[in-house]
């Protein structure tokens, strides 16, 4: 719970810094455009009204997905992350198209640009600020892993790309290459839409419930598999929601054992993953080593989980008299089974 009540303190500080640090930059910029009537400082400031509209979503959604579980969403209102980082995707996507539409039109018909000084000036003192508030992301992000916040800091990050150039284009306008103006504004319009492609396709992920990584399946078996009277397990399904990983796992156990000796090695098998990930969902089934057990498994094709099973089997002690379990065998390349398993 402590982790929990970490991950919302976090997510919402590094909400209303985003929030906060949007609205600066814009009324720096939109005083500077006003001025200068330049192009790339107008590619900035509308990034950073997007930043703002999508900080702004972004901080609505935090509030949402912190709620806590309802009788209507059992599993919490995590994935309103996911959702906001998809709302993000699409309004960075949409000022991207504009840029690179009114670069296009800067980069046919030039115009001098006025004030250049202070443009300069304002573009620097934007990456110095975008610079502090990424940092704070940073942090955030390594200890709560929030997708929303992540989002967030991509594009931050790329702000302070987006202004460097911002600063390259302005000098070359002094240098009087007036079509330089233009030309970064549509590259920065470009590189801006290859962010949303990356935050959407990140968000749409998790929406689908994408599996943990590989390494952190591994993991989970090894500590699944340290537990002395687990003889084997299958079916590892896993996905992420916020702070909270979902793991569900079939443990084999002794055919013999009562069901109070089954249910003690299924809580010790709980625990040793919760010492891994401390905010797990975690629901394991408890199934005979028979033969009945391996008949109808299906197992995962390692392209979608590439885990060595047969080296984790051997690295750990056989308990006497186990049964000898089948070999592992693989699913067709275009199986797309989510199950995984280890003998």
């Amino acid at each position: 719970m402590t982790l929990e009540r970490n991950y919302k303190t976090l997510v919402l500080m590094a909400g209303f810094a985003s929030v906060g640090t949007a609205l600066t930059l814009i009324m720096m910029k939109l005083a500077v455009w006003i001025f200068s009537g330049s192009s790339s400082i107008l590619a900035s400031l509308m990034d950073s009204t997007i930043d703002l509209g999508a900080s702004f979503i972004n901080l609505l959604a935090l509030r949402f997905a912190l709620a806590p579980p309802d009788k209507e969403h059992r599993f919490g209102h995590y994935k309103a992350e996911a959702l906001a980082s998809l709302c993000q995707a699409a309004f960075i996507g949409g000022s991207a198209f504009f840029l690179v539409m009114h670069g296009c039109e800067r980069l046919l018909t030039p115009r001098p640009i006025y004030h250049l000084d202070a443009a300069i000036a304002v573009s620097v003192a934007s990456i110095a600020i975008t610079l502090v508030l990424v940092g704070f992301q940073t942090v955030v992000c390594r200890i709560t892993q929030s997708q929303a916040i992540g989002a967030d800091r991509y594009h931050y990050l790329s702000d302070v790309l987006l202004n460097a150039g911002v600063i390259a284009s302005l000098i070359c306008s002094r240098l009087g290459y007036l079509w330089a103006d233009g030309l970064f504004a549509l590259l920065l319009g470009l590189y801006i839409f290859k962010g949303a492609v990356h935050i959407g396709r990140s968000a749409v992920a998790t929406l689908l419930d994408r599996s943990m990584t590989a390494q952190e399946h591994e993991q989970v078996l090894k500590a699944l598999l340290s537990v002395k009277g687990v003889d084997s397990l299958h079916d590892l399904r896993t996905r992420r929601a916020g702070p909270t990983c979902f793991i569900q796992c079939h443990l084999v156990l002794d055919p013999d054992i009562t069901l109070h000796q089954a249910h003690l090695i299924a809580s010790q098998a709980e625990d040793a993953v919760r010492k891994l990930f401390a905010e797990a969902d975690i629901t394991l089934h408890m199934e005979p080593d028979e033969s009945d057990t391996y008949r109808d498994m299906q197992f995962i094709d390692n392209t979608v989980c590439a885990v060595d099973y047969a080296a984790l089997q051997k690295s750990r002690p056989q308990p006497q008299g186990a049964s000898v379990a089948p070999a592992v065998s693989a699913a067709p390349a275009e199986s797309t089974n989510s199950s995984a398993a280890t003998h």
